[in-house]
């Protein structure tokens, strides 16, 4: 569906409206091109960007003690129950919405993306690539594809930044689901192959630093857009009863 009006097509709470203005009218530029990539589905209600801002712009405001609770509840969900740790503790988390990262030093070229969601501690950097009805962008000439790029980023970035990066893949079903649906196979298909093979995995992060493979392989996690519904769901209710 096309909706009339942007705001229509976002949950926006009161006083956040500028926010989602700058965040919709953000630029990207391709080819020496710029143009509003957010803005061009923001009516949309397939838009991936709109269903990412509406999730975590609401959990980045919730109280922090129901915030936290959260994002534990979205970590335990996207490790099959056995997250790699906990936002208690004084963690105290940052949450950004379509966050570009850049590296520059120790790379043999300098490389940036944009993060559909990511969350910052001290010590720690988490990335969220968000898909609805989409799969992974293929590599453009001598790059890199979609998930590759994610994870080249931010394991340099990380590293440079001295913490630990994590990497989840949010999307409509688990990945044993995702499997059976032609239009989507690849993208579990990729997924499995960089964190179930090593060397898979390190061609991937040619000349990127980054942790030991191994580790990163047990840094990946994959969640449903159910689960984080749910996660945001139940920390509003706790937020507010």
């Amino acid at each position: 569906m096309i909706y009339t009006h942007w705001k229509r097509n976002h949950a926006v709470l009161p006083g956040r409206e500028f926010a989602l203005h700058q965040f919709l009218n953000a630029t990207l530029i391709v080819d020496g091109n710029e143009f509003k990539h957010k803005l061009k589905h923001s009516f949309n209600s397939n838009s991936e960007d709109a269903l990412t801002w509406s999730c975590f712009d609401l959990l980045r405001n919730l109280p922090p003690t129901a915030m936290i609770a959260a994002l534990d509840e979205i970590f335990e969900d996207a490790f099959d129950g056995n997250p790699p740790f906990s936002f208690q503790g004084g963690q105290n988390p940052q949450i950004h919405i379509g966050k570009e990262y850049r590296v520059e030093d120790n790379v043999p070229l300098p490389e940036y993306t944009e993060v559909d969601a990511s969350i910052e501690t001290a010590d720690k950097v988490v990335f969220f690539e968000a898909k609805l009805y989409g799969t992974v962008n293929e590599a453009p000439p001598g790059g890199y594809n979609q998930m590759a790029k994610k994870l080249r980023v931010g394991s340099a970035w990380g590293k440079a930044n001295d913490k630990a990066f994590y990497f989840i893949w949010l999307d409509l079903a688990p990945i044993e689901k995702i499997r059976l649906y032609d239009g989507k196979k690849d993208t579990a298909n990729l997924f499995d192959l960089y964190k179930g093979d090593v060397v898979k995995l390190e061609s991937a992060l040619s000349g990127i630093p980054h942790a030991p493979t191994t580790t990163l392989q047990q840094r990946m996690g994959w969640i449903t857009w159910a689960s984080i519904f749910k996660a945001v769901l139940r920390g509003v209710i706790e937020a507010k009863w």
